[in-house]
C-alpha cells in the first residue's frame, strides 16, 4: 500500500434561499454558484456528500473509503475505534443573505434514538466577515419552559426569547448540541461540526418554499432536543496556546486551534502524541506547507488532510502574513 499524504478534496457547494454571493469570491471557490450559494462543503464524511480527493495517487476516492482503507493510520487508533470508518468532521463555509431557521441539533444519544446514527451535532463558527447588519441567535435569554416555546411559536415570537448577538470578524461561537440557534444575514463563517446533517427547524420566519408551501418545521423533535436551561451566548474567549497559536474551542468532539504566520515565517508542527488527524484551513492570506520535501500551496478557503501517522509538517509564508484554523480530535 503506497504512504498516505497530506490530502486535498473538491469542494461542494449547495444553493440556498438564504444564501449570499461572497462564497465565488474566494479564489480557491470561485466556481461557486455568484448569487445563492448559502454552503460550500470543505471536507466532509456525510453520505451522499462526501469529499474527493483532488490531488495525489488518491485523487478521485471518496473520503470514508480512505478511512476504511488506511484506518489508524489516517484518523488515528483512538478516533477509528470510537468513529469507525466514517470520517468524524464535517467542515463548511457558510455565506447569509437572510436569516436561517431557529433550529437546534440533537445530541449523540437523541440522532442514534431518532436515526439510528451515532452522531449529534455540536459545532463552532469562525466569523470570516460581519456586515453593518450581521446578526445571530444563540441560547436563551433566560431559562425557558416549553409550554412558553410553544406559545412564542404559535404567536411568530420565537426570536425574542433568544440572545440577540451581533458578530464581528476572527470571533468564535460554540454551539452545542441541543442549544437553540440561529445563523442572520450578512455573515461568511467556517462551521466546524460533528458529521451530521440533523436540523430541527422550529422557527422559520413564516417562509415558503418555491411552490408556496410552508417550510416543514420539525418542532416536536426539536422540543425533545431543547437544552432550555442554556443562556449563553457561546461567544469564547481565545486561550493561548504556545508562542504562535490559541486555542478556540476544545469540546471532546474536536479542538480548533488559530495560528497566527507573520511573513516569511517558518513554523513546524509536531503532531506525534496526537493520535489524531489534522486540518489544517487557511482563514487569512495563503500559506505553504513542506511534506518529504515537497512544498504545496494552502489558499485562502481551501483545507488540507493530515493522516495521523504524518508526526510533523511544516507550514511557511513568504511576503504575506497568513491565519490557518487547526482542528483535531482528542480522545
Amino acid at each position: 500500500m503506497n504512504e498516505i499524504y497530506p490530502l486535498k478534496f473538491k469542494p461542494q457547494f449547495l444553493s440556498k434561499l438564504w444564501g449570499g454571493s461572497n462564497i465565488s469570491k474566494i479564489d480557491f471557490l470561485k466556481d461557486a454558484p455568484k448569487d445563492d450559494c448559502g454552503e460550500a462543503w470543505l471536507l466532509s464524511g456525510v453520505e451522499n456528500h462526501q469529499s474527493v480527493v483532488a490531488n495525489g495517487f488518491l485523487e478521485g476516492n471518496e473520503l470514508n473509503e480512505l478511512v476504511e482503507v488506511y484506518m489508524a493510520d489516517l484518523v488515528g487508533e483512538e478516533v477509528f475505534e470510537k468513529y469507525g470508518e466514517v470520517f468524524p468532521i464535517l467542515i463548511k463555509m457558510i455565506d447569509t443573505n437572510d436569516w436561517l431557521s431557529v433550529q437546534a441539533h440533537p445530541d449523540n444519544e437523541l440522532a442514534m434514538k431518532n436515526h439510528g446514527i451515532p452522531f449529534g451535532k455540536t459545532e463552532m463558527w469562525y466569523i470570516l466577515k460581519a456586515s453593518e447588519n450581521a446578526a445571530l441567535l444563540n441560547g436563551f435569554k433566560k431559562e425557558t419552559y416549553q409550554d412558553e416555546i410553544q406559545k412564542s411559536i404559535k404567536n411568530n415570537k420565537l426570536p425574542e426569547l433568544l440572545n440577540n448577538i451581533k458578530p464581528l470578524p476572527e470571533e468564535t461561537y460554540f454551539t452545542p448540541a441541543r442549544k437553540i440557534h440561529a445563523l442572520g444575514p450578512g455573515l461568511t463563517l467556517l462551521e466546524i461540526q460533528q458529521t451530521s446533517d440533523f436540523t430541527y427547524r422550529l422557527y422559520d420566519w413564516g417562509r415558503t418554499d418555491n411552490n408556496g408551501n410552508p417550510r416543514e418545521l420539525h418542532i416536536d423533535k426539536g422540543l425533545d432536543a431543547l437544552n432550555y436551561e442554556d443562556t449563553s451566548t457561546g461567544k469564547m474567549a481565545p486561550q493561548k496556546k504556545d508562542n504562535i497559536s490559541e486555542t478556540l474551542v476544545s469540546c471532546p468532539e474536536f479542538i480548533t486551534n488559530k495560528i497566527k504566520l507573520k511573513p516569511n515565517c517558518k513554523v513546524n508542527r509536531e503532531y506525534v502524541i496526537l493520535d489524531s488527524f489534522v486540518i489544517l484551513i487557511a482563514t487569512k492570506g495563503n500559506a505553504k506547507y513542506i511534506f518529504n520535501d515537497k512544498k504545496e500551496t494552502l489558499n485562502m478557503g481551501e483545507c488540507v488532510l493530515i493522516p495521523a501517522c504524518i508526526e510533523e509538517i511544516s507550514i511557511i509564508t513568504e511576503e504575506n502574513s497568513a491565519e490557518i484554523l487547526e482542528i483535531y480530535i482528542k480522545i
